[in-house]
């Protein structure tokens, strides 16, 4: 069975993540938590093309996958669980962990270090948040991002396996909790005890910078607490909180053409990230 998921690893994961997609989407039409401020059509347009622009980025700057990378620091025994003997299910479930905190890292420095945050902001920068606000990452950060990745396998020595079942989970999470869809407050109480809700993560893309640094976990809602960086709600309520960044605040500031340059732009005042 695992030889079968390693060998078919990468349709699998583009027909969960398709699937996961797919089912939040029509979630969002049935039962939207918040309106839509601003036109469907030309935010996904962005959205899309920036994922296209960061795919094909990282394909043309690393020769390698994340998976195919774990495939080769298994092979050279590089970190620490390839020199540790664990049964394959504690490997992967450490390594999956592994890999959900280093998210939780970067996250964090994304919006602490001035430099980082110039492309972070960009996934900040949807007046609304839903599921195709999961894939805008300015190219560059998504570049950066997968050299983090490289990193942390190396370092760790984080299995295929475990690179797969991390990468397939925190990728379905992410179109999850960035979905504009309405839970009913049990739900979200019971889901919040072992996964980043919708609600949760909502509190992170508002306008408000001290509510933007918090709840920067993506799939495991438990670094928040432990890192003491977890708010309940917003304090204007789901319902009236504003989404986004003060430097674009209408659709025509943010069309593909001013996302992809609004890095190299002249910042007129520092973002500083609270330090808690």
């Amino acid at each position: 069975m695992t030889d079968w998921l390693l060998s078919h690893q990468s349709p699998l994961q583009t027909y969960l993540l398709l699937g996961g997609f797919g089912v939040v989407a029509v979630w969002e039409l049935l039962a939207a938590r918040r309106p839509f401020e601003t036109p469907l059509g030309s935010r996904w347009f962005n959205n899309l093309s920036l994922a296209a622009l960061g795919l094909a980025l990282s394909r043309l700057c690393v020769p390698l996958a994340a998976f195919a990378f774990a495939t080769l620091a298994e092979q050279q025994e590089w970190g620490l669980l390839n020199h540790w003997a664990l049964p394959l299910w504690l490997s992967c479930a450490l390594g999956v962990i592994v890999l959900d905190l280093g998210s939780y890292g970067q996250h964090r420095l994304f919006h602490a270090l001035p430099f980082l945050w110039r492309f972070h902001k960009i996934h900040h920068s949807d007046l609304d948040v839903d599921c195709g606000t999961a894939l805008r990452h300015h190219p560059v950060e998504i570049l950066m991002g997968l050299a983090v990745d490289f990193a942390i396998i190396a370092v760790f020595g984080i299995a295929p396996l475990a690179v797969f079942v991390g990468a397939t989970l925190m990728g379905l999470a992410s179109i999850f909790n960035h979905g504009n869809i309405a839970l009913g407050p049990v739900a979200d109480r019971l889901l919040r005890r072992f996964l980043v809700t919708p609600d949760m993560h909502r509190v992170h893309h508002s306008t408000n910078m001290v509510e933007s640094n918090r709840n920067f976990a993506n799939l495991l809602p438990w670094w928040d607490h432990v890192f003491v960086t977890y708010q309940h709600e917003p304090l204007l309520g789901h319902a009236r909180v504003e989404l986004g960044i003060s430097e674009t605040r209408t659709p025509r500031d943010v069309t593909l053409l001013k996302l992809l340059v609004l890095p190299f732009r002249r910042v007129r005042a520092p973002v500083l990230a609270e330090s808690t």
